[in-house]
């Protein structure tokens, strides 16, 4: 069974060393449209693995949550996770995600035995 921490930890590591080969190419490309496509890359890159700490604090039940003010539209703001506020809007909510982690445990992923 994989645990999803794990192979988020995994993902984050291959995601770093990525970016940092990005950023070891930069100042080597010689057109000035391939070099701002790869910065613009390897910023998006670096975003992207902000994101990836978020969910595996998410999903190791680790994100201290606060009870967030509600804004005009009854949408909760956001809270320390960056994405909550997209999540909140989808009907995610950020506060459950440890108690959906271990719901998730308990379920079976393998077919049916006949």
């Amino acid at each position: 069974m994989v645990n999803a921490v794990d192979a988020l930890k995994l993902a984050i590591e291959l995601e770093k060393q990525a970016l940092g080969k990005y950023r070891e190419a930069i100042p080597h490309v010689t057109n000035e449209q391939t070099r701002k496509a790869v910065e613009k890359y390897a910023s998006e890159k670096n975003q992207q693995i902000d994101s990836l700490h978020w969910m595996i604090m998410a999903e190791a039940g680790q994100l201290e949550t606060e009870e967030a003010p509600v804004a005009e539209e009854g949408t909760p703001k956001a809270g320390k996770c960056p994405f909550s506020g997209q999540l909140a809007e989808m009907g995610v909510d950020i506060n459950k995600m440890g108690d959906m982690a271990e719901m998730m445990k308990g379920m079976s992923h393998d077919k049916p035995k006949s």
